[in-house]
């Protein structure tokens, strides 16, 4: 395997949201040593029982020796510059799904300068909404419509391969410098400060705010913040948050006696 595919496929880290199944677990980290993956990350597992996990892996008991732990599926993330969710549903808050073997050249080609979570909810019924809303783009498996919904390491693996063809195939072709984004946990805190300045100016209200928040999630997901634009934004939500506690005066009385704004 080419160095350059080697290092696309390391920055990729799997994770399973609360997985139902250890041995799904077990199983999941066997196709990535299938395919050359080897970040397992594993959210609040429902009822985990390393033995069962260990024989569904196989060969790939080191994958699963390696396996990080998480409570939450934020802390999985913290690190990740780019998020994707995985989705067999629709909805207001799935709009923007696109085919796996669609998106997975853009997603390894983004691997040389990010850090890549792919996400998996739990087998009986997926990511939640409020899940969803922590990937920043989402990728779906055109399966059968009349039964969509692939088990938890069948899924993984399918994933998995596409990612490893997407990087051999690619590895001699041109292409442009790949952007790096900033981290998913600093996107979140940034995230936070938004929907607080925008519940102080009246923006949002309790009702709303989780859409307005998963709308703006998905619309800079799509292409990504760049460490710069974070911290912007951060100064646009703490200045939001003054003006509306008063910086407003400020502001009327300094333009009033002449002074400058900045």
């Amino acid at each position: 395997m080419h160095q350059r595919t080697m290092n696309r496929l390391n920055n990729i880290a799997i994770v399973l949201v609360k997985p139902k199944s250890a041995g799904n677990a077990g199983a999941a980290a066997r196709a990535l040593k299938n395919m050359g993956l080897g970040d397992l990350r594993i959210v609040a597992p429902r009822d985990w029982d390393a033995g069962t996990a260990q024989v569904m892996a196989v060969h790939a008991g080191d994958v699963l020796a390696r396996a990080s732990f998480f409570p939450t599926l934020p802390d999985a993330l913290n690190d990740r510059t780019l998020t994707i969710g995985t989705t067999c549903r629709g909805g207001p808050y799935r709009s923007e799904v696109r085919p796996l073997r669609e998106a997975a050249p853009e997603l390894i080609n983004a691997a040389d300068a990010n850090r890549l979570a792919i996400v998996f909810g739990p087998e009986d019924y997926g990511l939640s909404n409020e899940e969803i809303g922590q990937c920043q783009r989402l990728i779906k498996i055109p399966a059968s419509p009349e039964y969509p919904s692939l088990n938890l390491a069948q899924a993984v693996m399918v994933v998995a391969y596409e990612l490893r063809l997407a990087a051999c195939s690619d590895d001699a072709q041109p292409d442009a410098p790949a952007l790096e984004f900033a981290p998913a946990g600093q996107a979140e805190q940034m995230f936070l400060r938004m929907a607080e300045a925008f519940a102080a100016i009246g923006f949002v209200s309790p009702e709303s705010s989780d859409h307005v928040m998963l709308t703006l999630r998905a619309m800079f997901g799509r292409s990504g913040l760049r460490p710069r634009e974070l911290d912007m934004l951060n100064g646009l939500a703490r200045q939001i948050g003054w003006f509306a506690r008063g910086g407003r005066e400020v502001i009327e009385a300094k333009r009033a006696s002449g002074q400058r704004i900045r």
